[in-house]
């Protein structure tokens, strides 16, 4: 179901990683402490 394939995609932590590394790295926006937050 592709409300099932958004999910996965949403909730992989390496994706997440490197999103929060990249958006440091290029805008200078620190990541939460926690991924939660």
């Amino acid at each position: 179901h592709w409300r099932n394939a958004r999910t996965h995609t949403l909730h992989d932590p390496a994706r997440w990683k490197y999103h929060l590394i990249g958006n440091q790295l290029l805008n200078g926006i620190a990541p939460p402490r926690h991924a939660w937050n």
